[in-house]
């Protein structure tokens, strides 16, 4: 296998014929909304200084701020305060508030990772919590305030539906693997990035919701972005929820490799990854997601997309992306994802320091 800056070269300089992604059957259970307990959790954000609500001046944030001016001291502003400084953020919150039922009840609806729980201090801290917010709900007129931007958020949704159907689409084609129910929520409060949260229940059904924030205001109102925005955004988002588990289930060979993190800790750590297993996950997905780009915007959009996530330290995603196109060759042995992982994972055998010495040396 090649190291990354000659994979990256060869990726930059081939004249490649457009990828042909196998497409599946639009995906029936995809939905885009605007949700309730995810705009609470950005209006309880906001009036808490936290730091990954959209630093956008829009219209709807400053409704928002004032609106809720008189509820800046309220409880549940005050506890997500200090749960945040303690570990109870980035994608812990909205999985944690998706979880529950529509406010201002807020009651369990599914069970929580114990990895969220933790991060905001056990059982009993988070239902304090929840119970500070359902005071939240009512005391500051939560309904209201979600009621009287209806207009809004359906403008909103209608912008985003169509990229996000057709990006859903052909992400489960190119895994050749369901992903159930597939919501998309646009949340006009939160950073410009995304988080993803997955639903397994009791009857083996499967529900993927991806959290996307604004990246523009357009006419005064926040804008989700076009198709080039969007597709590789939801993509990377739901491949999470994919990737993830099967990294998961494959311990040991993660443990193999562990000691390639030393070399990457310095520029992981600034992107927001802190462990082994993550930078495996964001590395393979960020090279997917290349791969859906090459489909849907061409080789050259692609390869712009790879030389940037090297820039940023993912040394492995072109090496990933020659894998990947392996397994764009192979789908007959290789009918999804899944069976094909194994050949992604020992990408990471590969010495990460070599890898970046090569990088550095190509000037890449």
């Amino acid at each position: 296998m090649r190291i990354a800056a000659l994979s990256l070269l060869a990726v930059a300089s081939q004249a490649c014929a457009p990828l042909e992604v196998p497409r599946a059957a639009p995906v029936s259970q995809t939905t885009v909304t605007v949700d309730q307990r995810i705009e609470l959790m950005g209006v309880i954000q906001l009036l808490s200084g936290y730091f990954l609500v959209s630093y956008l001046d829009s219209g709807y944030k400053r409704d928002a701020a004032s609106f809720f001016a008189a509820c800046s001291d309220h409880a549940a502003v005050t506890k997500f305060s200090k749960l945040s400084a303690s570990g109870f953020d980035f994608n812990n919150v909205p999985e944690a508030f998706i979880s529950l039922s529509e406010p201002p009840e807020l009651q369990p609806r599914f069970p929580l990772g114990d990895s969220v729980i933790a991060s905001a201090g056990g059982t009993d801290s988070l239902a304090d919590f929840w119970a500070s917010a359902r005071d939240f709900a009512q005391d500051c007129r939560f309904d209201e305030f979600y009621a009287s931007h209806q207009p809004e958020y359906e403008r909103m949704v209608a912008r985003s539906r169509p990229t996000v159907v057709a990006s859903t689409s052909s992400l489960v084609a190119y895994l050749g693997t369901p992903l159930g129910s597939t919501q998309v929520i646009l949340g006009p409060l939160l950073h410009d990035g995304g988080f993803a949260s997955r639903n397994d229940d009791e009857r083996g059904q499967t529900a993927a919701f991806a959290f996307i924030g604004p990246n523009a205001i357009t006419a005064g109102s926040v804008d989700f972005g076009d198709a080039a925005r969007l597709q590789p955004l939801v993509a990377h988002e739901f491949v999470h929820t994919v990737i993830n588990p099967l990294t998961a289930s494959h311990t040991l060979q993660v443990a193999a490799t562990a000691e390639n993190f030393g070399p990457l800790r310095d520029a992981m750590r600034r992107e927001g990854y802190s462990t082994w297993d993550q930078v495996i996950n964001e590395s393979i997905i960020r090279a997917i997601t290349s791969r859906l780009t090459a489909a849907d915007r061409g080789e050259e959009a692609a390869n712009a997309e790879v030389a940037e996530e090297v820039r940023r330290g993912f040394v492995y995603v072109p090496a990933l992306v020659d894998e990947l196109r392996r397994y764009e060759k192979s789908r007959d042995a290789n009918a999804n994802i899944k069976d094909f992982y194994p050949s992604l994972l020992d990408v990471f055998r590969q010495s990460s320091a070599g890898l970046l010495a090569s990088v550095a040396t190509s000037g890449r």
